[in-house]
């Protein structure tokens, strides 16, 4: 099996192992009468984040981008050892927290080491853009938050989000104008630039005002506000940037800021770049395919974290019940639908 398929799919079965118990933890919530994974709960997060996410992020920067700007994917035995690292700080971190974030902060090193090569020339010349130092910076950020962590002696679950968000938002930076085919000008580099800083600064202090200065900047620069081009990118990713205005808002109300961001702005964004998407596939099984979107994941995925975020805000009725599992099967149906389409093609 080629390495890159096998983070894409431990990348998928970390999404199972951290998202179930999620959906039968809000299920309880409820008063569902059975909570069969309440003792992989706690771990939920750090799964998603470095777990789902890492692998994601793992493969984009070690395959996708990698073959874009330098035209070869990262050694075989650094993909290895980033996985390695990755799967034993997932499995480490249910006995011990800070061995779980040494692990991960070594998988960290080694994608920051290989990000270098994204701050030469491409292969055809071209110099680094704002996107290659966003990524390396975004890198040199999450092991900062790590290692405070491992200063600490405890975790902040919510500062390791910035990972995948700032990751994203640095990708996004590039491939936005590519996936929905908005033409957007690169003298709007500074507004990028600046909604990064202040975006990583106010999470980090969970500061809603230097969030909403980032959301200002980076929808602006993004070109959204000109719905004109690929709809279904267009679509998601304006929700997306609807989800982390909301973060932003109510930045005070700790489960609207976190879902907000966890699942409607970096789901949002992932559903939308299916361009981008099917580089990692392409490059996974070896073969160009073209894939038709449904939009019955977005909507799935919606609904129920709309339902979601009700509840956050202090609604209840018995429907809520379905907020989660519609979450989880909106999010593992587009998996499912774009993987059947690979597959069978």
């Amino acid at each position: 099996m080629k390495l890159p398929l096998l983070l894409m799919i431990s990348g998928i079965t970390l999404l199972l192992f951290g998202g179930i118990p999620a959906v039968f933890e809000f299920m309880n919530m409820q008063g569902f009468f059975i909570d069969p994974t309440s003792s992989l709960f706690p771990a939920h997060w750090f799964i998603m984040i470095y777990g789902f996410f890492g692998s994601l992020i793992g493969n984009e920067i070690f395959v996708a981008l990698s073959i874009e700007w330098s035209g070869k994917t990262a050694d075989n035995r650094l993909i290895a050892s980033y996985l390695v690292f990755t799967i034993l700080g997932i499995i480490s971190f249910f006995y011990n927290q800070q061995l779980g974030f040494i692990f991960i902060l070594i998988a960290m090193n080694i994608l920051l080491y290989y990000s270098q090569e994204y701050l030469g020339k491409s292969r055809i010349g071209i110099n680094p853009t704002v996107y290659n130092w966003l990524l390396f910076y975004s890198l040199m950020i999450t092991i900062v938050i790590i290692s405070v962590q491992i200063g600490l002696g405890y975790a902040i679950p919510y500062l390791n989000l910035i990972f995948p968000t700032s990751m994203i938002f640095a990708v996004m930076t590039r491939d936005i104008g590519l996936v929905t085919r908005i033409k957007i000008s690169s003298s709007r580099n500074w507004e990028n630039i600046l909604a990064f800083i202040l975006l990583v600064v106010g999470m980090g202090f969970r500061e809603s005002v230097l969030m909403l200065f980032a959301w200002f900047l980076s929808f602006h620069a993004s070109g959204l506000y000109r719905p004109k081009g690929r709809r279904y990118p267009i679509l998601h990713l304006t929700t997306a940037w609807i989800y982390l205005l909301i973060g932003s808002i109510f930045i005070s109300n700790y489960d609207v800021f976190i879902h907000s961001i966890a699942v409607g702005f970096l789901f949002n964004t992932v559903f939308g770049v299916d361009v981008v998407l099917m580089d990692l596939f392409v490059n996974a099984f070896q073969k160009r395919v073209s894939v038709k979107p449904s939009y019955i994941p977005f909507f799935l995925l919606n609904i129920g974290l709309i339902m979601r975020l009700l509840y956050d805000f202090g609604f209840t009725t018995p429907i809520f019940i379905l907020a989660s599992p519609l979450q989880g099967i909106g999010i593992l149906s587009f998996f499912i639908l774009t993987l059947r389409q690979v597959l069978i093609k």
